[in-house]
This record gives structure tokens, sequence and C-alpha cells, in this order.
């Protein structure tokens, strides 16, 4: 008995001397967050979904314009043949990019499927950010054309709302961060090459009512753009994205449509937003009875160019998609129960088909030459 206690004492005292080490040595605390940073940065750097030749498909934000703070808004990350191409960047897009360690380097594109702030507020942050890490061209960016023209509304100084477009939005953006990117080159113009600070707009010309545009076609991997149905927004665009022989289709915000059914076919994920109207109308009444009658208002505005998620399990049903990952979901699903309840009929609705719920920072990879369907949350 006397042995282990004197063992379970030296013991103890290691233990001791080891936390004082480290505690109180300043050379002994720095030379293990230095390891640590060397081994975790060597490790993002390997990531194999950078590198290897299957199709990925990253979220880097699955909420809405409702406060929810586990989620971005709206952005998903197209990763094939060592390119990066992000399709819509709402707030928080950025830094759940940098979670997933992408390397800024490697984004040249952005594809907006709308012009919503939910879906554009972290474009600059996107573009800044990616020149810092290391992008040494412009930032294409693809979306929609303005509005048809129509009786539009004027503010005060007789300024019309509804006249830009993708290429007008981008514009605006470049000139918000002019002076920052000055002072990033001023800072280090020898590391942020001055065409990297650069944005570029394109419209996208709006396709036939049955049509798809190509609007990437890069190494392999080709993008292309369908319209969608979120009127008074118009045009929305949803996007088709195919390489290796595998395909993934990012619905953009929309109502119930054909055409996502006509572009689904033969893709192995549809990643399509949904929105539950029956928690909505839930929400609006709590609303209401809070005394927040307009915000109740505005909240059942919503449901009508949004998708209930039984309706885009039916679609995926249809169109014989066997994944479909739900994102953009309305209202924020706080707990347990109200996943349970937003998931109702959805399983009979997609038959033999498997629907989970997108999260930030899950990913979704399809090897090449395969029908194998992976994910994983990579945070």
């Amino acid at each position: 008995m006397k042995r282990v206690v004197i063992v379970l004492g030296i013991v103890v005292a290691v233990l001791l001397g080891a936390f004082a080490l480290i505690w109180f040595v300043p050379a002994v605390q720095d030379r293990i967050v230095q390891s640590a940073m060397t081994r975790q940065i060597a490790k993002n750097a390997r990531a194999p979904y950078l590198s290897d030749d299957a199709l990925h498909i990253l979220l880097c934000g699955t909420g809405s314009p409702m406060p929810d703070m586990t989620r971005a808004n709206a952005c998903a990350a197209v990763i094939a043949g060592g390119r990066v191409v992000v399709i819509d960047a709402g707030p928080g897009a950025w830094s759940r990019l940098a979670a997933a360690n992408i390397p800024g380097a490697k984004i040249d594109t952005v594809l907006l499927t709308h012009l919503h702030s939910d879906h554009i507020g972290d474009l600059g942050e996107v573009a800044t950010q990616s020149w810092l890490g290391g992008r040494k061209v412009p930032l294409d960016v693809y979306g929609p054309p303005a509005p048809e023209p129509s009786e539009r509304t004027t503010d005060a100084e007789g300024e019309a709302f509804g006249v830009a477009g993708t290429a007008d939005v981008v514009k605006g953006f470049a000139e918000a961060y002019n002076s920052d990117a000055e002072f990033r080159i001023a800072q280090g113009h020898e590391l942020v090459p001055a065409e990297g600070a650069r944005m570029i707009g394109h419209d996208v010309a709006r396709p036939g009512p049955e049509e798809a545009v190509t609007v990437y076609d890069k190494d392999g991997l080709k993008i292309s753009a369908f319209l969608a149905n979120h009127d008074p927004v118009e045009p929305a665009y949803g996007y088709r994205i195919e390489y290796g022989g595998r395909a993934a289709v990012v619905s953009g915000d929309t109502a119930r449509v054909e055409n996502m059914v006509r572009f689904s076919k033969g893709a192995d994920v549809l990643v399509h937003e949904a929105l539950d109207r029956d928690m909505v109308e839930m929400l609006a009444k709590a609303l209401d009875a809070s005394g927040n009658s307009r915000a109740g208002t505005m909240a059942r505005q919503v449901i009508a160019y949004h998708t209930s998620p039984v309706d885009a399990a039916a679609i995926a049903k249809e169109a014989g998609v066997p994944l479909l990952v739900f994102t953009h979901e309305v209202p924020p699903l706080r707990n347990g129960l109200m996943r349970r309840m937003f998931m109702r009929g959805v399983a009979d609705a997609h038959g033999p088909g498997k629907t989970i719920l997108g999260k930030d920072g899950l990913l979704i990879s399809l090897p090449k030459g395969s029908k194998d369907i992976q994910t994983k949350q990579l945070f």
C-alpha cells in the first residue's frame, strides 16, 4: 500500500511539474503553440477534397434572413479539379469558407442565384479575402441581369429602384472596397498584385423557359444556369454542376418549379431550399400576439416564393435524385423537435431516396467513376 501511495505521489508531482512548466514558462508555451500551429496548417493544406478527382459541394451557408447564430446565409462552394467556384455569398459566407480551409487562391469565380441581400452580402469579403489569400486574377462574378423594365419605385430624390443587374452590383461592391484595396496594396504590394483586387461582374442573359445556359466551363467542370421561380425576384437562377460523370444541382431560392425536375434528372445530389409553411405561420401568429403584426405579415409574405420540404422531396423523387439536402431552412430549426416537424412527410415524398438537413460545413463528395455519395461534417 505504501508503495502505491509513493507511486501516486510521484505521478502527481510529475503532472504538477508539467503543468507549471506549461503555465508559467513563456518559452515552453511558445514552443507548444508554434508546434500546434505548424501541424494544423500542414494538415489543412493536405485536405484531400482540395486535390482529388471527385466533385465536392461544400455548404458554406445554410441559413436565411431569419436570425440564426449557428448558420451563415446562402453559400455553396463547388470544388473540383483543383478549382473552387462559390455559389452565392450571403453574410458570413467567407468565415465558413475559411473554417473549411478553402484556399482563397483557388477561388476565381462567384455565381449568384439572385440579388437578394442574404445571397450577396458577403461578396466584398469573399473578393477581398480570396485576393489576400493568393488570388492573382480578377474575381469574375456571374448572375442575373436587372429586372425587366416596369413601373419602378423611386426614392425622394427620384432615383429608381430595380435598375441594377449583377454587373452593376459588383461595380458597387468594387467601389465600396476601393480604398481598402489601396491600403492593402500600400502595405504589401509585392504580395497582393493589384490585378487580383478587381471584381468583374457579368450579367447572365435570361435563358429560355426550358433552357440552360453554360456560365462556367474549365478543366472539365461545367456549370449551367436555368430559370427558377422566386417571383417577384426576376430572374432568379438555379445551377446544374457537372464534373467527371457526376452531377449536382443547387436550387437557389424558388417556389416549386418544373425546371427543377427537368434539370435535376440524372443528378446525384439536389441541394434545395426549404420553407415549412405551417411553422412560418406559427411564427407569424406568435409575432402577431406579441404586438408586432408588421413582422408577422412580412413572415407570411415569404411563404409563396419558397418550396416546402415535402414539395422539394417530391421534386427529387420525380427527377430520380438519390440524395436531397436541404439548405436555406426556414424558420431556423433551433432544437430536435423543430427539426422533426420540418421533416414531416419528407421520407414518404422522396420515396427510396435519402434526405438530410444541411448544416454549415457539410461536405458532399461524388467520386469520379462511381455512384458513391459521401457526406462529412467538416466543422
